[in-house]
């Protein structure tokens, strides 16, 4: 396991959700790069790159270490993430001035995108002395490590061999593990990397730093939107469920359920556990209603005439596409048996049939 130390004081700024956007109101925060990514302030050692419209947020641990990276948006607007990411760095790092770690929370466009960019102005300087003897050794240049779940790069290698979906292999993971949980210290802060087993995708991750008290959820949370459940790379919505309940677990409130540990979505605004405990409630609803009306024995149409999200839909539903009502009840209808009980923590089924059985639980 690789360990990283460091410790950093961050200045607190004043935060201002403005249509799904964070954009900093102090100095310390910075300025605007050219097309709009905003470095803003979260907690501890963590910030947000935000501003990419309609795009991923990016989250950025800094500190004497350098700088630990959660996704990197899409590959258009990379440069520009780049250049708000090396102002964070210069301004808040120690006399380690360097991006070490890529963390992807998915294999998806929109969170892998800048994975060439940002890992080639980084460098490694954790313990992984030997990564990089063998690189150069082979007349690769050092870079940023792009950790991933294993998942991500075997559905990218077999989309691209067999579906021909080619995604740009300087965009794949540099290192891929198989985990539950992930352990190290970074910048002298307790990272826990954890893997809902099929929630958004099969290979999807959550980015829990400790004592920053901030949580990076990828797409398990979205604020813009439904949650995306990508059902041709292993999606599921009770394994969305699932990890949203971890989220709920994880997070802590402050005075009156608001504030506490400050959760980072995969899209738009940032949030508590309370707006995930209401998100998560939704959904489930929604859930047990398709599931409801799938024991009955009707049809996928059938469902969708039903309205079973009526009532959400004018917050909730992309005008089309990913998130939209349409996209997401058919993901759910997809993912639920054809007869089945409301959704429990104790008795989680998840279809399709790639789930495998662990504890007595379907994973």
């Amino acid at each position: 396991m690789r360990q990283m130390v460091v410790a950093s004081t961050m200045a607190l700024a004043t935060i201002c959700l403005t249509a799904g956007v964070v954009r900093a109101q102090s100095a310390d925060a910075g300025g605007a790069t050219p097309g709009g990514v905003y470095p803003s302030h979260v907690n501890g050692q963590v910030w947000l790159m935000a501003g990419e419209p309609g795009e991923s947020n990016v989250a950025v641990q800094v500190g004497d270490d350098g700088a630990l990276v959660v996704d990197t948006g899409t590959q258009s607007a990379a440069p520009k993430l780049l250049e708000a990411i090396q102002g964070v760095i210069q301004g808040h790092a120690g006399d380690q001035k360097t991006l070490s770690v890529i963390i992807d929370t998915n294999g998806r466009v929109d969170h892998i995108g800048g994975n060439a960019v940002i890992a080639a102005a980084g460098s490694q300087i954790m313990g992984g002395h030997e990564a990089a003897d063998a690189k150069e050794f082979a007349g690769e240049p050092e870079q940023a490590e792009v950790l991933a779940e294993q998942s991500v790069l075997t559905r990218l290698v077999q989309e691209q061999s067999t579906y021909g979906q080619h995604t740009p292999r300087a965009l794949w993971p540099t290192i891929t593990e198989d985990f539950d949980i992930y352990d190290m210290t970074f910048d002298g802060e307790a990272v826990q990397v954890y893997h809902p087993h099929y929630a958004n995708t099969d290979g999807q991750l959550m980015v829990f730093f400790r004592q920053s008290n901030v949580i990076a959820t990828g797409d398990v949370v979205d604020m813009r939107t439904y949650p995306i459940i990508d059902v041709a790379r292993g999606g599921s919505i009770d394994g969305e469920l699932v990890a949203l309940n971890k989220v709920i677990e994880l997070a802590v409130p402050a005075a009156f359920a608001e504030g506490g540990t400050v959760v980072i979505p995969g899209h738009g605004a940032l949030c508590d556990q309370a707006d995930v405990e209401s998100y998560k409630n939704m959904i489930t609803t929604i859930r047990n209603r398709v599931q409801f009306y799938k024991n009955e024995g009707k049809s996928l149409e059938q469902v969708l005439a039903l309205e079973p999200s009526a009532g959400w839909d004018e917050r909730w539903s992309a005008a089309s596409g990913a998130g939209s009502t349409r996209e997401f009840i058919t993901a759910v209808y997809r993912t639920l048996p054809a007869r089945g009980p409301p959704f429990s923590m104790h008795t989680v089924t998840l279809v399709p049939s790639t789930a495998t059985v662990s504890g007595g639980r379907q994973y």
